[in-house]
């Protein structure tokens, strides 16, 4: 079993904050990306031929005018397509459109399943909801779930509860990112008032590490870890976790708690995850370190996923479950992965 793979071509197309109907107090995507808006008669100057997908990010892509998602969704219509939207932006109307013109992949900005965080950070829809989009979604359309932490009124556990409770209505792919306070938001004034407290680096490390683990052992996978920033915005940051290598930080503190947790003397691995083992503080592990030419890590006689999910199961679920917001939340449908 590959663990990790490599993914599609895709030719990105940003949609800065359009369609949104108001504005997260997080949000302020011209500045987070740095990218203009594009009409689609200038896009559809570009050559997708050699493209396995166009992906519309940024916005609310359902939000838009009808008429205006048929003109995004025209261009090179023999492609696949994925789109960008939130869960109370989905209309039966819209679904037909999208599966009129080739949309493959829906992703949905969720961000927490917990009330309180949701109206803390200006988005006004409850896990019912979020349940209903999803069941309404899954048998036309893959589901990428965008989730994010150190929201106001968020908690490493309500990120946990969130993922699993996700997991259990059958998401199966997922995008982490640690909120990040950039000018011009309201999160900026909430922070400098100090009405907001970023999460500190060290704490959204092993909270999303948590998070992937909890994934990757029951059979999902996180296609992205952090929030990219283009290098020209790094600037536009004002305060919050932010680190360029921010999913490689993640991969090696879980790496370090799998290996300490579970006392793995022994690990095979290929040669393109080995910063993993031994950048971060991991090389000084006590670990015997063999660089193979395959694609699976073992350690000792575990494939990877196995030794995440006995890690899960032995000490990621006991922290979700000595949570105060555990109460609502079934377990019978998540199984852990055993292969």
């Amino acid at each position: 079993m590959k663990v990790f793979g490599k993914g599609p071509k895709i030719f990105p197309i940003f949609l800065p904050n359009l369609g949104c109907k108001g504005t997260c107090v997080y949000c302020n995507q011209r500045v987070m990306t740095g990218e203009e808006l594009l009409a689609p008669q200038e896009l559809a100057r570009n050559d997708f031929s050699k493209v396995d997908e166009i992906a519309f990010y940024g916005g609310t892509f359902t939000g838009l005018d009808l008429n205006l998602i048929e003109d995004y969704l025209k261009l090179a219509p023999e492609k696949p397509k994925r789109i960008s939207t939130r869960p109370d932006a989905i209309t039966e109307e819209v679904v037909a459109l999208l599966k009129k013109y080739n949309v493959r992949t829906v992703e949905l900005g969720i961000e927490s399943l917990f009330e309180d965080v949701l109206h803390a950070s200006r988005r006004y829809y409850d896990e019912g909801l979020v349940r209903n989009v999803i069941e309404s979604l899954k048998k036309d359309f893959d589901i990428v779930a965008h989730l994010m932490t150190g929201l106001p009124k968020d908690s490493s556990e309500k990120s946990l509860i969130s993922t699993l409770k996700l997991l259990e209505m059958g998401v199966k792919t997922f995008r982490i990112h640690p909120t990040l306070v950039f000018a011009g938001t309201e999160l900026e004034k909430m922070y400098r008032s100090g009405q907001y407290e970023p999460q500190p680096l060290e704490e959204a490390v092993i909270t999303v590490a948590r998070i992937l683990v909890t994934i990757e052992s029951h059979g999902g996978k996180v296609i992205r870890l952090g929030y990219h920033v283009p290098k020209s915005q790094n600037g536009y940051i004002v305060a919050g976790p932010y680190h360029p290598s921010f999913g490689d930080l993640v991969r090696a503190r879980l790496v370090k708690e799998i290996v300490n947790s579970l006392r793995i003397k022994v690990a095979y691995v290929p040669g393109r995850f080995l910063p993993w083992f031994t950048s971060y503080g991991n090389n000084e592990l006590d670990l015997t370190l063999i660089p193979t030419e395959g694609e699976e890590i073992l350690l000792d006689n575990l494939a990877f996923v196995e030794a995440e999910s006995l890690y899960f199961q032995r000490f990621v679920k006991q922290t979700i479950f000595k949570s105060a917001h555990v109460a609502n939340l079934d377990f019978s449908e998540v199984s852990t992965c055993k292969s």
